[in-house]
């Protein structure tokens, strides 16, 4: 699963010019530079609007609350969808086909769940190696109360198995989009099935890791000296 990322980007304009956008929420014009991106809060999301010849970024909840939920304390907010689930679960089917999304990221974090058997597990930190911006495949729906009105956009980040830079620490990884399909994932009016070969595992070729303290883990903490490497003090234990 990827249940932590970072976007430590200097201005929303880095962003905006990466994926050529439009801004469709101004809240994302408060943006700051993020280390510890977690569940449960607003984070930026590339769509595509059909009316619109550019794509746009908005502010939205990380958690999917499908858009049948009775109210918005429903239990299941997924904050990943399985690549090889997403044309089957009631709360990622419509989305795979009507609402997809990118996800900007700098980098993310995965627990080394493959060398360690109890918690706390030592947290590994993936990024590009040339530092670039990319893009997390994900879905969004929009849930809305009844009565009051009240609108709650949010997202899910779809995960696959893992390349072999991930893979040595944990069995999943987020699905990273290379940058010519980004706009193959967004387009509203490809065929959903036709999308299914781009959840794959990023090339690991391009990518670099290692190992990050243990102030990474505390969704508290968010400041640029998380993602500094450090060498393990542990021992992996075996079950």
């Amino acid at each position: 699963m990827c249940g932590a990322y970072g976007l430590s980007v200097k201005t929303i304009k880095d962003i905006i010019n990466r994926f050529d956008l439009e801004i469709e929420d101004e809240n994302v014009e408060d943006f700051k530079p993020r280390w510890n991106i977690r569940p449960g809060q607003n984070n930026p999301v590339v769509v595509k609007k059909a009316k619109s010849e550019k794509n746009q970024i908005e502010m939205m909840h990380w958690g999917l609350l499908p858009h049948f939920a009775r109210d918005d304390q429903y239990k299941h907010k997924p904050i990943n969808a399985r690549a090889e689930t997403v044309e089957e679960l009631p709360s990622f089917r419509h989305p795979f086909h009507r609402t997809r999304c990118l996800i900007p990221f700098t980098g993310f974090y995965e627990p080394d769940k493959i060398h360690f058997s109890k918690n706390p597990f030592p947290w590994r930190y993936f990024q590009m190696k040339d530092h670039s911006i990319c893009a997390f495949a994900g879905l969004y729906d929009f849930w809305k109360d009844k009565n009051s009105g009240k609108e709650i956009h949010s997202y899910t980040i779809i995960t696959t198995v893992p390349n072999t830079i991930v893979g040595k620490y944990h069995d999943r990884m987020p699905v990273i989009l290379e940058k010519e399909d980004e706009d193959t994932w967004l387009n509203p009016g490809i065929e959903a099935q036709k999308l299914l070969p781009l959840l794959k595992s990023f090339n690991s070729e391009k990518m670099e890791e290692w190992e990050v303290g243990a102030a990474a883990r505390n969704p508290i903490n968010d400041y640029p000296e998380l993602i500094e490497p450090v060498k393990s003090s542990r021992q992996g234990t075996l079950f």
